[in-house]
């Protein structure tokens, strides 16, 4: 019997922030809308070495089969054999319709591209249920701050040139003149690929499954050596790719989660340089009432939040404590990360344990 490969669906972003995982996961993203007999499998690579979105992944959303994170590097060049073997661990473990890869930030979808067709090629005809077909690669599109990151990153511009699909996000926080420039400069780099606005973070299916993408089939017929640096005139040099993010690790440990520590954390959210900082995003153990956003009902019982800030905006996300990530122990009450641009990393590593967050406070590069 012949069993039908895999749906592959990738997305990309630039960096931080742009709205992958929401697209993915919130309220009204993509899992929501799904046949609540179909079972979808997430690849979630994050630079950085604390699994974080598992635990917001995974929350009440039952068409979930299961999420593989993949840290401290890229899909694209640092982690690019252990591609691999996530797609099988995730096939044989989860059995899954379709599998979902958010990619980190700075990923060059033509090299995704390419592996993924290579690992369609190297299963195809496979009894074991391993094979898999690239659906579709989807770039979200920042709109609130694209035309800024786009003048100065490469990655930038080739995620929107290289996709079957550009999604314009977080349009709604921007004028309709501010809107037109970034199409119109989108455009420029891409003007035959299809292009939709989400609904505050959320497309329709119909949208973004079947698309039958055929980005990277004429890659494949390029020399082996030429495909390993150089994509379509790509110039994927990883020196060069993995020079534009920095990530420290922050732990709060408990007794500094309830004084003057947690209160200069709270203060440095609101005004830190969202032209420096490009993310930060922690899992905290503390009250719902000691949080900045917090309201009268919200209780004083010590529960786990995910905090979520990029380019100056953020939120707080209850999570249940089944689903509550196993990073906090009886030592920590909160962890996390703050992602820099590359060269920036000691100095706001002296700023944060120095001088904003105290001593009590471990901050790691």
């Amino acid at each position: 019997m012949t069993v039908e490969p895999t749906p592959v669906t990738v997305f990309t972003g630039f960096l931080v922030g742009a709205g992958k995982t929401t697209l993915l996961i919130s309220q009204l993203a993509l899992l929501k809308q799904l046949p609540k007999d179909y079972k979808v499998a997430i690849l979630k690579n994050e630079y950085g070495d604390i699994k974080i979105d598992s635990a917001l992944a995974t929350q009440n959303n039952g068409n979930l089969a299961g999420v593989t994170e993949m840290l401290n590097g890229c899909l694209c060049c640092v982690l690019t054999g252990q591609m691999r073997a996530a797609i099988i661990e995730l096939q044989e473990k989860y059995h899954p319709d379709r599998i979902l890869i958010e990619t980190s930030g700075s990923a060059f979808p033509a090299t995704i591209s390419i592996q993924l067709r290579d690992l369609a090629r190297e299963f195809s005809g496979q009894a074991s249920g391993q094979g898999i077909r690239l659906d579709g690669v989807i770039n979200v599109i920042d709109v609130e701050n694209f035309t800024g990151y786009a003048d100065t990153s490469k990655t930038a511009s080739l995620q929107a040139q290289y996709t079957d699909l550009i999604v314009f996000n977080k349009w709604e926080n921007v004028s309709e003149r501010q809107f037109d420039i970034v199409w119109d400069r989108v455009n420029d780099l891409n003007t035959d690929t299809p292009k939709i606005k989400s609904n505050n973070g959320s497309i329709s299916l119909e949208a973004i499954l079947g698309i039958d993408s055929k980005l990277g089939l004429t890659l494949l017929e390029a020399p082996r050596h030429q495909n390993s640096h150089d994509h379509a005139g790509h110039g994927h040099d990883s020196d060069e790719h993995v020079s534009e993010i920095e990530t420290l690790t922050v732990k709060f440990p408990k007794k500094n989660l309830d004084g003057k520590e947690l209160t200069s954390f709270f203060n440095y959210i609101e005004i830190a340089p969202k032209d420096e900082i490009y993310r930060m995003k922690f899992v905290l153990r503390l009250p719902g009432s000691a949080l900045p956003t917090a309201s009268k009902s919200d209780s004083s019982e010590p529960r786990t939040y995910i905090l979520n800030w990029a380019f100056g905006r953020y939120e707080f996300t209850l999570i249940s404590e089944e689903a509550a990530p196993a990073l906090l122990d009886d030592y920590l009450a909160g962890i996390g990360t703050v992602m820099v641009g590359r060269g920036d990393g000691r100095r706001f590593r002296k700023r944060l344990s120095g001088g904003i967050l105290g001593d009590g406070v471990k901050v790691e590069l």
